[in-house]
């Protein structure tokens, strides 16, 4: 039973369509030798979204002529030392695979297509070097016209925008983030405020992602870029905030104080009128005002003062966000001038980058190519090209993948199952007609039904594999020629790069769930350890943004290694609060003074060193010596009169909280 299609996903197949017989038309007409690539191009630049489109269109081009221009470099000079020009272009594919994976956004296609333009330039050119400039010339105009009629049909015939959607997902997550806000100013379940924040940290990262098209968008809302990057922001540090908050009323489930209950009612009732501008402001200096007013240093005052605190900074980010929101709905809607800089200021939120495995990535390519140009020299293959090629290109296609493996093997089923299909046109249906019109009628069966199932992102890898099978192997030209043999040993190297791909990267580069995860955890601990033995505070969005998009990754890692030992108590919210804890003490370190600033320090060190240990693989809870540590650092800062020493103690106690929640109340002053 076929899967019902909404109107989008046949529209897109349409002009997806219309796209690649406008390329290959024109390619037919210009003469160019091979405009089945213009064809194929079209479909690989071909995106849902009309913006997305845009922007990958921009980076391939980009990436088609550095890695045109790296071919006629090599080629040339090396075409006399065939090992020696396997292992340039090699180093070349697996060098810019590896610094494409440092950036997680569509940009990094620019250098990974880039590295495998070259190979599959530079390769089959080798029997020919004098006519490389041509050949990459050729390549690079067969390339830029499926580019160009992608982007024209794509952003001419019903274009989806991409500000449309992400507006859409903007004040879905802001929607979710008031529900889970009022859940647990409410003191609902924690099964409850776990729902709610389940999908946050993962949609946070996803509207980064999408945000990175909106400047090549065509509607209304490419002029506010500087509007969702600073709502990105707020988003981000929601998270932890709310997270936190739910603790604290956790920790003060059983005190009765109805001064804090009427912040919180009124905060409630703030929310569910809308988060209106100007009363958040006020209600902004009422909370500061309560948590200014330390009865004493006894626990539960430290703890509603955390509390209050943390309130006031969650009602300013959902104030700055609802504010905002607004003024993506109306571009005439008013911004106080705070958040009006905020918008306008320029800045690259970052994201999650591993380096080490990026370069395990770029060395797994490169060897995997090195070892298909063994097999074509040493076995003198006339045709053996195509496997170097194809090992660049499956290597670099599912290089972000913790196992890239089955997708590869996916990849190449599916490209072997287009086979048939493509030997029945080539020998049974194109040999028939005549024309270019009977062509597309003749093409539109296949191309229209693999094209609908391209959107959908758990059938897109299988159903791109196949189309780029089927007009590879037809590789239709002005002159149409059906020769089996040349059909057969044409496709077969293909099949040679597979296999070298799936040996290489399962022995070097595959790795678990459970690894990945590992890894990952690793790494959130390493830099949180770092970050408490700093002497400087980080920024806080921009180190925020690195820890959610890490939890967004993490979350559904942990779902799928389900209840395993080495997994038991880990809570990546709990570090994430740690970590953002750890930014405002920080901050507040420099307003000490020097006997307070030396008891804060022990205390950071010994945060580094848990953490630290919990890096290197020895997991076990935090030692009673380091709560004394941040007993005394509160005891100290707590007596300080710095307008930053009320945010201080907040961190402090979160910190103690999210370190040690089991433990005894704090004492303020030590017995004599």
């Amino acid at each position: 039973m076929l899967p019902k299609f909404d109107r989008w996903t046949m529209l897109f197949s349409l002009n997806s369509f219309a796209a690649a017989m406008l390329a290959l038309y024109i390619g037919f007409a210009l003469g160019l030798p091979r405009p089945y690539w213009a064809m194929t191009t079209a479909y690989i630049v071909s995106q849902p979204l009309s913006g997305a489109v845009r922007s990958k269109a921009l980076y391939r081009v980009l990436g088609t002529i550095l890695g045109a221009s790296a071919a006629v470099i090599l080629v040339p000079n090396l075409v006399n030392a065939p090992w020696l020009l396997s292992l340039a272009l090699s180093l070349w594919v697996g060098g810019c695979l590896a610094v494409s994976l440092l950036d997680r956004t569509p940009r990094s296609y620019l250098l990974m297509l880039a590295g495998y333009t070259a190979a599959i330039i530079g390769f089959p050119s080798v029997s020919q070097p004098g006519a490389i400039f041509d050949v990459a010339v050729s390549r690079v105009i067969e390339i830029g016209l499926g580019i160009l009629c992608a982007t024209l049909v794509h952003s001419l015939v019903f274009p989806r925008p991409v500000g449309a959607v992400l507006r859409q997902r903007v004040s879905t997550w802001l929607g979710e983030a008031d529900h889970w806000a009022l859940d647990v100013l409410r003191g609902e379940d924690a099964e409850a405020i776990a729902r709610d924040r389940r999908h946050l940290a993962a949609a946070a990262s996803e509207i980064q992602l999408l945000s990175v098209h909106l400047p090549f968008d065509t509607s209304r809302l490419r002029e506010t870029s500087g509007v969702v990057r600073a709502l990105h922001e707020r988003m981000l540090l929601l998270i932890p905030l709310l997270s936190g908050l739910a603790d604290r009323m956790g920790a003060l489930r059983d005190v009765k104080d109805n001064r804090v209950r009427a912040a919180l009612n009124t905060v409630v009732a703030w929310i569910e009128a809308g988060s209106p501008r100007d009363e958040g402001l006020a209600l902004i200096a009422r909370l500061e005002e309560l948590a200014a007013r330390r009865r004493d240093s006894a626990w539960t005052s430290l703890l509603i003062e955390s509390l209050l605190v943390r309130l006031s900074e969650a009602v300013r980010a959902l104030a700055e966000s609802h504010a905002l929101m607004r003024r993506l709905d109306d571009p005439d809607a008013p911004l106080s001038p705070g958040l009006e800089a905020s918008a306008r200021a320029r800045g690259r939120t970052p994201m999650h980058a591993d380096l080490p495995l990026a370069l395990l990535s770029g060395a797994a390519a490169a060897i995997a190519i090195m070892l298909s140009c063994a097999t074509w020299i040493l076995a003198g293959w006339g045709d053996g090209a195509a496997a170097p090629i194809m090992a660049a290109v499956f290597c670099c296609f599912f290089a972000a993948m913790d196992d890239p493996v089955p997708a590869i093997k996916n990849f190449g089923l599916f490209s072997l199952v287009s086979l048939p299909l493509a030997a029945l046109y080539m020998f049974a249906v194109l040999p028939a007609i005549d024309g270019f019109p009977m062509l597309v009628a003749t093409m539109a069966p296949v191309l229209l039904f693999l094209g609908l199932y391209i959107p959908d992102p758990k059938r897109a890898g299988s159903a791109l594999a196949a189309l780029m099978g089927f007009c590879n192997a037809l590789a239709l030209q002005e002159t149409f020629s059906a020769d089996f043999a040349s059909f057969l040993n044409s496709n077969l190297g293909q099949f040679v790069g597979l296999i070298f791909a799936i040996l290489v990267t399962a022995s070097l580069r595959s790795m678990g769930v459970d690894a990945s995860a590992k890894r990952l955890l690793k790494r959130t601990w390493r830099g949180i350890a770092r970050l408490a033995r700093a002497r400087q505070a980080p920024e806080p969005a921009a180190f925020a943004a690195i820890l959610v998009d890490r939890l967004g990754i993490l979350t559904p890692k942990l779902a799928q290694t389900g209840e395993r030992h080495d997994f038991v108590g880990v809570d990546t919210l709990r570090d994430l609060r740690i970590g953002m804890n750890l930014v405002t003490v920080q901050a507040a370190r420099a307003d000490l003074p020097p006997e307070g600033r030396v008891c804060l320090d022990v205390a950071l060190e010994g945060v580094g060193q848990h953490f630290a240990a919990l890096a290197a693989g020895r997991r076990q809870p935090p030692v009673a010596e380091l709560l004394a540590r941040i007993d005394s650092a509160l005891r100290g800062l707590s007596a300080a009169r710095a307008a930053s020493a009320v945010q201080g103690v907040s961190a402090l106690v979160g910190l103690r909280r999210n370190l040690f929640p089991e433990a005894p109340a704090f004492v303020p002053e030590i017995a004599e």
